[in-house]
């Protein structure tokens, strides 16, 4: 394993500042902001290292400084502002006011919700495009046409997990297992038309299943498919798993939940493989696949490092904005629902408008919808000791 220290530039101008990608072109460059939470003002003293947390931001940037690389060969005229919005929001408030955000044409970033929702406040008034690459909160902004979230919602989640069991399995032998304090999920995984799944609550703490009954949910000669939105409580899962393991008696199951299930460490491989469990994710880099693999050598050659989510994500985000440019101008957030998909690194890319909710506006430059939003989740199933993609 290699140990990286970072170390200030031998140059009197800070490493994180202008990223300008001027190719040969008579055409005025887009004005592109990247708005990242590098942490600059938690470093150590001497400004050697900075805190671990800005790991992910330093990923998303080396992943977008390759792919602005590529995007220097074409004939795309960019000049990039790369800025660093540290960690609160009175820091962040202040960023808002700098010229180089103002002038800005197209803002990436920022990554925080709160960060998110004051951007795209300031961004609305002042007619900007938004590209937000992490955050997958619901209701960040509203009334937001040029406002662009690439992370699925729960929302998307669910509808992807409810296609995918209602193109295998009938929906009467389909049950939602939630603690009573998360039932209002349930609304986002029921079908939005035909029959509903039944749902099971349980209490929120101490012992889950004692008093729930799965026997009902079986049939003769048909799969029993349990669907668990839940994502950061490993004791509920396991005490689901261990109740399921018992009651199913041999009977063919399939569990679908989320995506923090990948980063569970106290299950169990065996339970994932035999309770047929899904989950879904807003992206699968497929490690065969050869832009994949020239993607983390080229990283690997750049940087000495290997590239984690963060860094595909940085070059995808990148990538997609420079096509997008090139395809539709600054127009882009308008055409993008009329586009089919878009392929990246991290998987597809599909979007389309959230609805807004009330009655439609009357002014003349809103819209009646709040924001874009990808909307492509991929299912993936436990085989071969790894989540791969189900079809």
């Amino acid at each position: 394993m290699d140990t990286i220290r970072w170390r200030p530039a031998p140059s009197t101008q800070p490493p994180i500042g202008d990223e300008p990608t001027r190719p040969s072109s008579s055409t005025s460059p887009y004005r592109i902001a990247l708005l990242l939470p590098f942490l600059t003002d938690l470093a150590d003293p001497q400004g050697i290292t900075l805190p671990e947390r800005s790991l992910p931001a330093l990923q998303f940037y080396a992943g977008a400084m390759l792919a602005l690389k590529r995007l220097s060969e074409t004939n795309l005229n960019l000049e990039i502002e790369v800025l660093d919005t540290r960690l609160n929001d009175a820091d962040f408030q202040r960023l808002l006011d700098h010229p180089r955000v103002q002038k800005a044409q197209v803002i990436v970033g920022p990554m925080r919700p709160s960060h998110i929702s004051l951007m795209a406040e300031r961004a609305k008034q002042n007619r900007q495009i938004v590209i937000s690459p992490e955050s997958p909160t619901l209701g960040l902004t509203r009334q937001n046409p040029d406002f662009i979230q690439i992370t699925p919602s729960l929302r998307a989640h669910g509808a992807a997990i409810a296609q995918h069991i209602l193109a295998r399995y009938r929906p009467e032998n389909v049950s939602l297992i939630l603690r009573r304090r998360e039932a209002e999920r349930s609304a986002f995984f029921q079908p939005t038309n035909g029959r509903r799944f039944a749902e099971i609550l349980t209490p929120d703490e101490g012992n889950y299943f004692d008093k729930i009954d799965l026997e009902p949910c079986f049939r003769p000669g048909q799969t029993t498919v349990f669907i668990l939105p839940t994502w950061g409580n490993q004791d509920f899962v396991m005490a689901f798993f261990r109740k399921l393991s018992t009651a199913r008696r041999g009977r063919p199951v399939a569990v679908y939940g989320m995506p923090q299930w990948r980063q569970f460490e106290n299950i169990e491989p065996e339970y994932f493989a035999d309770l047929n469990v899904h989950i879904s994710s807003a992206a699968y880099i497929d490690p065969s696949n050869e832009a994949v693999r020239a993607f983390q050598q080229t990283f690997y050659d750049a940087y000495g490092t290997v590239p984690d989510d963060d860094a595909f994500n940085g070059y995808d985000v990148l990538m997609l904005m420079g096509q997008w440019l090139q395809r539709f101008g600054l127009s882009f957030p308008q055409r993008l629902p009329a586009e089919p998909l878009f392929n990246g690194l991290r998987g597809t890319y599909r979007f389309a408008r959230v609805p807004a909710e009330g009655p439609a506006p009357t002014e003349r430059l809103s819209a009646h919808y709040d924001y874009i939003e990808n909307t492509s989740v991929h299912i993936l199933r436990f085989q071969n000791y790894r989540f791969e993609p189900a079809w």
